[in-house]
């Protein structure tokens, strides 16, 4: 009952979800609400079907509460001014081994969001899993343009840098060692607390340069077993992985364009959208080394993953660049058999 990487077969996951249309009027301005209500019922339907595809993969899919507030909920320093649906558990939760890593970010908006996924923790609680927590931290209301993703490191380096807040999607899980972003997002402080709490020497640093060590890690490449790395390109590739076979699939994907500064009447308009990652492509959630999920169908990719013996599922999200979110965000695995093990060779 523990996960150690992000391939061993998959056994018991985590898929998110949001509010029902409607839930959140109070909250969007009139001329808003429609196409925000489309987003929501679409983003249900298709976290329903990801749910759907991975029972028929024989993985186990839990899904967590969604509690619709009626209104702002105001604390000590800030207020939660609409809080957010649980649909990203990759951000803010980590299972290692047989632990559950509770975090805290500067997203006000997510301050709750645990609230969301207490039941599940609690079952693994009961069935052997410890549970752990950063201390809840004091944020404050910050303006709409300060935001991890455009100020991530006046945010996480000044603003807060008192503070234990870290993102969890910023480790990959690689055997006895977690390759972390350890410049963010989050806080020197809260990457202290994740050393503290994992066993000694498990966090190694991601020392890729070109890609500035700062975001979350999960774009951009994934593993399908110990020695085997599937990339855009070879610059988003952790150094201390370079030593794998590494298939380099920049030239089979769609080309698509970013935009990380969209405002939200324009990341309405289907459009536009907005991307805080440049390689949504690739987060995905590999069930094991014979079976990955994608987001969207790209035949010239999945016929050179076939090469490889894999067979590529599609479990579409249609509004990844509203949520900011890809397969692999929308899920957190919980349980997958393998065992502890040396994979990295550490440079």
């Amino acid at each position: 009952m523990s996960v150690w990487t992000d391939w061993d077969p998959l056994e018991e996951v985590i898929v998110g979800d949001c509010y029902a249309p409607g839930s959140l009027d109070w909250a969007i301005e009139p001329s808003l609400q429609d196409s925000f209500n489309t987003v929501l019922d679409e983003t249900k339907q298709d976290l329903d079907s990801l749910s759907i595809l991975l029972q028929q993969l024989d993985v186990q899919v839990h899904r967590p509460r969604v509690h619709a507030y009626q209104r702002s909920v105001d604390l000590a320093t800030f207020s939660v001014q609409c809080p957010i649906s649980p649909i990203v558990p990759r951000d803010q939760y980590l299972v290692y081994g047989d632990m559950i890593y509770q975090t805290y970010t500067s997203m006000t908006d997510r301050y709750l969001d645990s609230q969301s996924y207490y039941d599940i923790f609690r079952r693994l609680f009961d069935q052997g899993h410890n549970w752990i927590s950063q201390p809840p931290p004091n944020l404050r209301n910050l303006p709409v343009n300060k935001n991890w993703c455009n100020q991530g490191s006046l945010i996480y380096n000044h603003l807060y840098h008192n503070q234990l807040l870290w993102h969890t999607a910023t480790m990959f899980k690689c055997g006895d060692r977690l390759i972390t972003n350890t410049t963010g997002p989050g806080s020197s402080a809260g990457l202290d607390w994740m050393r503290r709490n994992l066993p000694s020497n498990t966090v190694v640093e991601n020392n890729n340069t070109t890609m500035r060590n700062w975001g979350h890690i999960d774009h951009g490449f994934f593993m399908i077993n110990d020695d085997t790395v599937i990339c855009v390109d070879r610059v988003f590739v952790p150094e201390c992985l370079r030593d794998k076979r590494i298939h380099e699939i920049q030239q089979y994907l769609p080309k698509e364009s970013v935009d990380p500064g969209t405002p939200i009447d324009q990341l309405l308009d289907p459009s536009k959208g907005y991307e805080q990652v440049v390689a949504f492509d690739t987060n995905v959630l590999v069930v094991d080394s014979y079976n990955v999920v994608f987001d969207s169908n790209m035949p010239e990719l999945f016929e050179f993953l076939a090469t490889l013996n894999i067979k590529c599922h599609v479990a579409q999200l249609r509004h990844r660049k509203f949520w900011a979110s890809g397969i692999h965000c929308s899920t957190l695995d919980i349980r997958r058999r393998g065992e502890k093990r040396k994979i990295v060779n550490e440079v």
